[in-house]
């Protein structure tokens, strides 16, 4: 029996259930890292943040490996793919941008279906915006800012309040005050990480499981801080970019979402966009609503052609 169960294990490493493989690409100021998930059609993926670990978004690149190619790409400044030197010289949309390009050109993939996440899906649009002709569809779950100002900030920051009790409130900003001043310790940092996180899912009863996935892997604030500098600094709007791109776009998004004014507004800009709303979910439908979300991502892709 011990021999069985021996042999079994070995087999099972050998063949893991979500095989996948790391790679990497060369640029001037050092490597991008990606992952690659199952065969066929590739699917990029592009995870939010900005500053995020790709391990948030792997469970979409395993689900759809089932029928897929997923390619998880670390991006610039989070993991592994971090360049010399780390600074505003080389973290910016820009920059971004170019990476996603490369990693088409790496792959030879003439035309990719692109998908991203919250801040990923603003990456998708500045990418489909700036080569469209390299984009077969986006596909963009709860998108966050269609444009970097001060009011859709205050906008933002009072939709997550809006969803907080009083008591909740005062200790968010109890909390706000001492990690700002240092004074957080990391029961502190880790409560705070959770009241925070409270607005951005529907269902409360779920928000222990769910951090372990919104919070899977390290993020990256240096790289979070540097690129939400230079959206400032470049007026990110895609209002102004997006048309470039003539192709199809679908918005899979929870209907409860402190951020769905964001999609909202990009129904306005660009009216053929196709909204596939989830009941019952906030910004991380993948998580909250799993098999809705799915069921909608794989139908969405075989119209793809």
């Amino acid at each position: 029996m011990k021999t069985v169960l021996l042999l079994l294990a070995i087999v099972l490493l050998a063949h893991p259930l979500h095989a996948q493989q790391m790679d990497s690409l060369q640029y001037a100021q050092g490597y991008l890292y990606y992952h690659t998930y199952g065969t066929g059609t590739p699917v990029i993926i592009l995870s939010g943040g900005p500053g995020n670990s790709y391990l948030q978004q792997e469970e979409v690149a395993i689900t759809l490996s089932r029928s897929y190619k997923s390619i998880l790409l670390e991006q610039r400044g989070t993991g592994r793919s971090i360049p010399t030197p780390f600074d505003s010289t080389t973290i910016t949309l820009q920059a971004e941008v170019e990476d996603v390009k490369r990693l088409l050109d790496h792959l030879h993939i003439q035309q990719g279906i692109i998908y991203g996440h919250s801040w990923g899906a603003m990456l998708a649009m500045c990418f489909a915006a700036a080569y469209p002709e390299r984009v077969r569809t986006l596909v963009l779950a709860n998108p966050g800012y269609y444009k970097i100002s001060e009011e859709n900030f205050a906008v933002h920051v009072a939709n997550l309040r809006v969803r907080l009790g009083l008591t909740d409130l005062q200790l968010l900003d109890s909390l706000t005050t001492k990690v700002s001043g240092g004074r957080a310790g990391a029961a502190d940092s880790l409560e705070l990480d959770k009241l925070g996180r409270l607005s951005y899912i529907y269902n409360k009863s779920m928000l222990d499981s769910m951090l372990k996935k919104i919070n899977a892997g390290k993020p990256n604030i240096k790289m979070r801080q540097l690129l939400i500098q230079d959206l400032f600094r470049v007026h990110y709007d895609v209002s102004k970019t997006l048309p470039r791109y003539k192709g199809p776009v679908h918005v899979i998004a929870g209907r409860q979402d402190a951020l769905a004014f964001y999609t909202y507004d990009l129904k306005i800009i660009r009216p053929s966009i196709q909204l596939h709303w989830i009941q019952e979910s906030g910004h991380f439908p993948m998580f909250e609503q799993a098999k809705p979300f799915y069921d909608t991502l794989f139908t969405v892709l075989k119209t793809v052609r």
